[in-house]
């Protein structure tokens, strides 16, 4: 079982330009992988930059942010201590740093850290910020409406 570590990232920007601007910032330049998606690779760390699909959920809204940065994280290691998630927080960092974009970090979209009864049985996703293992909070995220 695979999970996900998630950067989402706001800018109007087309999907090339921001991969050229995280590839300025991280100095790895991102590389097409179809139409829809560029590929940042660090070693043996891969995250897929694309425009994510997600609707909102609950006070998570996606909908606010573009793109995805998106890595998987193997099953065995816990979402927020993996490799790939200080790789997306070191990005987060210099996104919201260098172009003050608002950016969002999810762990692992499939689980949450806790049952929450007002939701019904078929929602899913955990959610942390960029501190390990809390649930993210929009309102601290640097966000804005597109």
């Amino acid at each position: 079982m695979s999970r996900s570590v998630d950067l989402f990232i706001d800018a109007d920007l087309t999907l090339d330009e921001m991969a050229d601007a995280l590839g300025s910032q991280t100095g790895s330049a991102l590389f097409a992988d179809g139409d829809t998606r560029r590929v940042l690779q660090e070693g043996p760390l891969r995250a897929v930059l694309s425009e994510h699909p997600y609707g909102d959920d609950g006070e998570l809204l996606f909908t606010r942010y573009r793109f995805a940065l998106s890595a998987r994280v193997a099953g065995e290691s816990r979402p927020q201590d993996s490799p790939e998630a200080g790789l997306l927080r070191r990005v987060a960092e210099k996104v919201h740093q260098d172009r003050s974009w608002p950016v969002l970090i999810v762990l692992d979209l499939q689980y949450r850290d806790g049952p929450d009864p007002a939701e019904s049985p078929r929602t899913s996703g955990e959610a942390a910020s960029t501190d390990a293992g809390d649930r993210a909070d929009p309102s601290t995220a640097g966000g804005g409406a597109r």
